[in-house]
């Protein structure tokens, strides 16, 4: 659900791992999934009558409604930071995580017994107070606007997985950071980060066998639709890029939610490709190819490992600076909040609060490299699609319009939300460069896909 996703992103340098994907949609979403039987085989959508959008166009209502949405939305995301740097500032400063060091600290003398009583206690007690603004907004807001599907106990249960995971790989780090942290005083910051480097690349790839499982039932597509997946195998090979049919995956995500997308995951064997069973139902096996072009670009330029290196340089940056703003405060604050140093359980939610207003303010930065990541994917999909599809412009464009018009995606977002919230361009710019980028027709060389290439 949304909340793992925030805490292991934001937090990376302490709870830590990217538990979602990024997806094809403008904003990523995680949806929550229970052991659900997978839904009929659905005929892939009817070919769309000629012409293409050459650009993102609604019905007046329903343009009413994805603008409604979308600012309900963004006010989400805003007020979730909010209430959580309230939520460690109180745990910091009204003494909370004193508190629970002190019952630690009663009940074992060793460190890693402290950090088995501390660290479950802080992040049940942050998920129980956020409890209700995790149900408006991931249960409530969904349902409203007819975008979920999926009953009240299920995303019950989906919410205690996430608990679990939290707590399990949460009393981990904890355990790690402060070890470092009282071993190193001085230069912890380096060796934590160092340290979350093999930690992170290790979640990231056992995350497609241990993490998704959990939430979502996965089928190769080879089961439900030979076509298109040979028609996926001729476009990997135009990539020269190998991924088996076995983990070319197909995602029952209907059962929960009706939105559309599709994702890549894993590293080295566990990497692979999912596409929702929403997007096979809704689009065309064409469109469908073009969303899976774009997943397998994310692959052939390097894009998930280049984000890893900037996420483990801005890590450096917010622990190296939180090093900083986290020993001022406790020498200013100390004596009366009752924390004795950085190594103290208690500083803890001190830490918390430092890096996530760090994490914020670094979101433009951040979210600007990955609208970079994903227009060249949107162009890697063109590319490696013409001559598999008749028109892959055609294709992208609805695909894009289908996409916008299903997840009720803003048709005219403030420059500033995209600036600021934005991973993914949006989806108006998306269809535009669809229909105006076939260099094939103009003579001109593809800058991604070169097929005569061995």
């Amino acid at each position: 659900m949304m909340k793992i996703c925030l805490w292991l992103t934001a937090s990376v340098v302490l709870i830590l791992v990217c538990m979602a994907a990024p997806g094809w949609g403008a904003t990523p979403r995680i949806a929550q999934q229970a052991n659900q039987p997978k839904a009929e085989n659905v005929a892939p959508a009817e070919p769309r009558l000629p012409p293409p959008p050459d650009r993102y166009e609604l019905s007046p209502q329903k343009r009413a409604e994805a603008i409604a949405y979308s600012h309900i939305r963004y006010a989400l995301y805003f007020a979730g930071v909010a209430l959580a740097l309230l939520i460690y500032f109180v745990l910091w400063r009204g003494g909370v995580a004193v508190a629970f060091r002190n019952w630690a600290r009663r009940l074992s003398r060793r460190h890693f017994l402290q950090c088995l009583v501390f660290a479950p206690l802080f992040f049940v007690t942050v998920e129980l107070v956020e409890f209700p603004f995790d149900f408006y907004s991931d249960y409530i807001v969904e349902h409203r606007f007819g975008l979920s599907s999926e009953g009240l106990g299920s995303w019950a249960a989906d919410w205690g997985k996430s608990l679990v995971l939290l707590v399990i790989v949460g009393t981990f780090i904890v355990w790690i950071f402060y070890a470092i942290v009282r071993r190193s005083p001085r230069r912890w910051w380096f060796y934590f980060w160092a340290a979350t480097i093999p930690i992170i690349l290790f979640l990231m790839f056992i995350e497609p066998y241990v993490v998704e499982p959990l939430f979502f039932k996965f089928t190769p597509l080879q089961a439900s639709d030979p076509a298109l997946v040979a028609q996926i195998e001729k476009m990997l090979h135009r990539a020269h890029l190998r991924i088996p049919p076995s983990r070319i995956l197909e995602m029952n995500a209907s059962s929960k939610t009706k939105t559309l997308n599709a994702y890549v995951s894993g590293l080295g064997e566990s990497k692979r490709v999912v596409v929702w069973d929403t997007t096979l139902k809704k689009l065309t096996d064409d469109e469908t190819l073009l969303v899976l072009g774009h997943e397998t670009g994310h692959y052939v330029l390097h894009h998930i490992l280049k984000e890893f290196v900037l996420d483990e340089l801005i890590s450096l940056g917010f622990i190296a600076l939180g090093f900083v703003a986290v020993k001022r405060l406790i020498r200013r604050f100390g004596d009366r909040t009752g924390i004795e140093g950085e190594g103290d359980l208690a500083s803890f939610p001190l830490m918390l609060l430092v890096l996530t207003a760090l994490s914020f303010f670094a979101s433009p930065a951040v979210n600007a490299v990955s609208r970079h990541y994903e227009h060249q994917a949107d162009q890697f999909a063109l590319e490696v699609t013409h001559d598999v599809v008749p028109d892959p412009n055609a294709a992208e464009a609805w695909a894009f319009q289908i996409l916008g018009e299903q997840d009720l995606s803003d048709p005219d977002p403030n420059p500033f939300i995209v600036f600021w919230l934005y991973s993914h361009p949006p989806i108006d710019q998306r269809i535009r460069f669809a229909m105006s980028y076939h260099p094939w027709t103009e003579g001109k060389p593809m800058q991604f896909v070169h097929p005569g290439e061995p």
